[in-house]
């Protein structure tokens, strides 16, 4: 069975790049544009509606909201604390880096990281898990 990732990302063009690096590297990617879309998927994990993803790819500048909104949601809630996130953005603030780590996400700068070597950290997250 394939891993799941979900993508939270508001760039059209970074979502086509993203969700392709993702697929040829096996993945099953869901893609949401909206931090609303992104708590609504929590609410439903916790309702037991919908299955969790095996990973976040988060930006944080989202046209409704902070993706830190998301990931502390997703922290707080016994169904959805162990997916591990991964902050994705060019959004570079001291703060926010340090409230991402906080809450066990990695934080990675986009244009600091190559395709490849944004697979190799989604793989050292999902290191025990099965593809």
């Amino acid at each position: 069975m394939k891993l799941k990732i979900l993508l939270v990302e508001d760039d059209p063009s970074s979502i086509t790049i993203y969700e392709k690096i993702l697929k040829k590297s096996g993945f099953t990617v869901e893609t949401m544009m909206f931090g609303k879309e992104g708590l609504e998927l929590m609410a439903k994990i916790k309702e037991g509606k919908k299955e969790k993803p095996d990973l976040v790819l988060l930006d944080l500048i989202l046209p409704d909201m902070n993706g830190i909104k998301i990931l502390k949601e997703a922290k707080k809630e016994k169904e959805t604390k162990n997916i591990p996130f991964i902050i994705l953005t060019n959004y570079i603030g001291k703060e926010t880096k340090e409230m991402g780590e906080k809450f066990g996400a990695e934080y990675v700068v986009k244009t600091d990281v190559t395709p490849r070597e944004l697979i190799k950290k989604i793989n050292k997250h999902l290191k025990n898990k099965s593809r």
